[in-house]
């Protein structure tokens, strides 16, 4: 065991007390390396890619294909049912009308950590306010692979109501999809996916 000099009682009081701070703090957490990326104009996976996805909760697979673009809206087949969404960050906005432009929602492209923009959607006679965020780009692993992506933040509340929720999408502009998600609502669901294929 190492024992202090006993000729330095200061010095020897300022390490226990330095030893004593760390013990409590525990150590120092490492800092995400902050990922750069240039603004990302909207882009597509072609028509025809094939998709693997795993729910992260209970490991359930999904295959899709990727279907026509038209402007800023996507369309797929999932489990043999057709889909369609606005950039891969709000399906639900198809279906109150979002136009091919997105409207106020297309200016949220080209991304870029710090834009944002809010807007209201209606349908079947409700009204939701939502705004979507570009939190910033953070690397990262699925089993698809490894990949640059712009995080956004989407959060939605029914107007008159107590619902809300938010969603969290890791969008990869080179590859042109969403390669993780995560949503959850106030009323206790949630989902979380991540691809595991592209081909």
């Amino acid at each position: 065991m190492f024992r202090f000099p006993a000729r330095l009682p200061a010095l020897r009081g300022l390490l226990l007390l330095v030893l004593a701070v760390l013990a409590v703090a525990g150590p120092t957490p490492l800092r995400a390396q902050s990922l750069e990326l240039p603004p990302a104009p909207f882009k597509a996976l072609p028509e025809g890619t094939r998709m693997v996805w795993e729910n992260m909760d209970d490991g359930k697979r999904v295959e899709g294909v990727v279907g026509r673009t038209n402007g800023l809206i996507v369309s797929w087949i999932w489990e043999g049912r057709s889909f369609a969404s606005f950039a891969h960050i709000c399906m639900d906005c198809v279906a109150a009308g979002i136009p091919p432009d997105g409207g106020v929602l297309g200016q949220i492209f080209p991304l870029q950590k710090g834009k944002a923009v809010s807007f209201t959607r209606r349908w079947g006679g409700e009204a939701w306010r939502d705004r979507i965020e570009v939190l910033g780009a953070e690397r990262v692993s699925v089993p698809a692979g490894t990949f640059d992506t712009y995080v956004l933040l989407r959060r939605s509340e029914l107007v008159g109501k107590d619902w809300r929720a938010e969603q969290r999408t890791w969008f990869a502009p080179d590859l042109g999809w969403v390669v993780k998600f995560e949503g959850y609502n106030n009323k206790g669901a949630g989902e979380r996916w991540q691809a595991i294929e592209f081909d």
